[in-house]
């Protein structure tokens, strides 16, 4: 559908804040286009599971790091409680604070934009993508002399096949 700007502006428009707080996610969303051009690059993050990972990329737990900023001192307990945040957002952060210092689920932004790109309609899932692909032989343990891209390349029993 459109641009990584034109669905920040969208997300703008609906959580408020400005565009810089949610253009890395939309970026982030449609980096398969850098491998692929056509629509079929929706296939890596334009689905449920991909709005999971989103969250997981981009996702802070805002409650520890108040929790950390109410008894920040620079000594080891500190330290530690700082390595324990990262660890905890990896696991548990799921917002974005954006700049009205309002925060955002992750998972709304990444579902805005899919049902963007989807017309409003669906969200569809890693089986909707995959139950309408073929399965070619190369996929299938690579039980084939030949690569996607047509040429002779490994044989079976890890032999070479140069001819």
């Amino acid at each position: 559908m459109s641009k990584s700007d034109i669905h920040a502006s969208n997300t703008v428009k609906k959580f408020g804040g400005t565009i810089s707080d949610y253009i890395e996610i939309h970026e982030m969303i449609d980096s398969s286009k850098a491998y692929l051009g056509d629509n079929r690059h929706r296939s890596i993050f334009h689905h449920t599971a991909g709005t999971y990972y989103m969250q997981k990329m981009f996702g802070v737990d805002f409650d520890a790091i108040e929790s950390l900023k109410n008894k920040y001192n620079l000594d080891d307990e500190f330290i530690s409680d700082l390595i324990q945040l990262f660890k905890l957002n990896r696991q548990q952060g799921v917002h974005v604070l954006n700049s009205e210092n309002k925060k955002i689920h992750v998972r709304d932004i990444a579902e805005q934009h899919i049902l963007e790109d989807f017309r409003g309609k669906f969200i569809p899932t890693v089986s909707d993508y995959l139950s309408n692909m073929t399965l070619k032989p190369w996929m299938d343990n690579a039980l084939t002399s030949i690569n996607p891209s047509g040429e002779k390349k490994l044989a079976l029993k890890g032999t070479i096949n140069i001819d």
